[in-house]
């Protein structure tokens, strides 16, 4: 069978099934070790999904947050656990593709495939830029929304994104004391977004980010307003880049046949954090056992792996998306409430641990919520304005 895409999502689908003893060949347009846009925080609870430790590329360790509103007065809230751990994707992602080979995987990277189509149900072609032509019985596209495998083989792309951009600041001594084991977040300054400072073994990774619609045509100058904010020098900020962030739209298929998408290929990125890496790795994770069943004749399709999306994943960003919409309409007291009540707070480190999930901190502030979650949502969009974006061509 063929992965492609040798990011987080690839890399584990394809160690997983090389796992269970089929023959799988991973393919990356790109040669690595290279590096990715994100602010590379791996959750406790993706970490959880993994069979080896991660300590070999973990920089930092995360106990707590520097919480601000605009250019409002920073509160510091700590937790007693860690939340989470910082990495760096061109060190993350070359990592978990060494364990996939581990497994038996064979790993091509500078291959950049320029088409791929269904010859039958358990049969595709795969061809790269140079001609050369793959087959194989199973087909996983985890080469991003915009990937060929989602283009080719007619997956819906998502139906909205949001945007973000970052740098890196450099600190050849060692980063500032007070951003060892500490996040910085900065919520209200872009609309439906929020901006953020992740530390890192020698540098500070400075970003915003927010609905495209909103924020597509300002996001440099509010990164360069982040950086005015927290004193921070934005003409020493290295390696700027910009990238999109898919979200799925419920109902939509995820695998047809033998083939399927998985991690941002599939939109699963999280509407409230904007984190991916989680839905990356848990698909990535997931789809085998649906691999190994199709393989052996047991089904016709990869039906369990989607089931598991409709059924697992989604639910709780459909939550996720809820309480974004909710939160950004008017994020002042949820933000104060963050700074100053453990009643949000606590469940907000427990989530971001992976010890909890959206639908269980819906239910603990209680049935009422839980029943008007999607009307209040709702009218959070007409309020903000979104109903209306959402139906521009902008959003596609």
């Amino acid at each position: 069978m063929i992965v492609i895409g040798a990011g987080p999502a690839g890399s584990t689908a394809a160690r997983e099934i090389s796992s269970l003893g089929w023959n799988v060949l991973l393919l990356d347009k790109s040669r690595f070790p290279r590096d990715k846009p994100c602010g590379g925080g791996v959750t406790i609870r993706t970490d959880e999904l993994l069979p080896f430790s991660l300590d070999p590329v973990i920089e930092d360790v995360v106990y707590g947050a520097h919480l601000r509103l605009r250019d409002g007065r920073i509160v510091t809230r700590y937790t007693k656990k860690p939340i989470t751990y910082m990495t760096q994707r061109i060190r993350l992602d070359a990592f978990l593709v060494e364990q996939s080979q581990r497994s038996g995987v064979e790993f091509r990277d500078g291959i950049a495939v320029t088409h791929v189509r269904r010859l039958a149900p358990d049969q595709f072609e795969v061809i790269d830029r140079s001609g050369e032509k793959y087959t194989s019985r199973v087909l996983i596209g985890a080469d991003g929304a915009n990937g060929i495998v989602s283009k080719n083989l007619g997956y819906e792309n998502p139906i909205e994104r949001a945007i973000a951009i970052e740098g890196n600041m450099p600190f050849f001594n060692g980063i500032p004391e007070e951003y060892k084991g500490m996040v910085g977040l900065n919520f209200g300054l872009v609309k439906g977004g929020y901006g953020w400072i992740f530390p890192k073994g020698d540098h500070l990774n400075i970003g915003i980010g927010g609905w495209k619609i909103n924020v597509g045509n300002s996001l440099r100058s509010d990164l360069a307003n982040l950086c005015d904010i927290y004193g921070f020098d934005f003409s020493k900020l290295e390696q700027i880049r910009g990238h999109h962030l898919p979200l799925i739209r419920p109902g939509t298929l995820v695998s047809a046949g033998g083939s399927a998408v998985i991690g941002d290929a599939a939109g699963l990125v999280d509407p409230l954090s904007g984190e991916g890496i989680y839905g990356a790795i848990a698909s990535g994770v997931s789809i085998a056992p649906s691999v190994d069943n199709f393989l052996r004749g047991q089904s016709t399709a990869l039906d369990d792996y989607h089931f598991f999306i409709a059924d697992s994943i989604i639910p709780d960003i459909e939550k996720s998306r809820a309480l974004m919409e909710i939160f950004h309409v008017l994020p002042d007291p949820f933000v104060w409430l963050l700074q100053h009540s453990d009643r949000f707070w606590s469940p907000a480190g427990s989530l971001i641990r992976g010890e909890t999930t959206y639908s269980e901190i819906v239910n603990h502030f209680g049935k009422v919520l839980g029943s008007s979650l999607g009307p209040i949502s709702k009218l959070a969009q007409l309020v903000s304005g979104r109903k209306a974006q959402l139906r521009s061509p902008d959003c596609q």
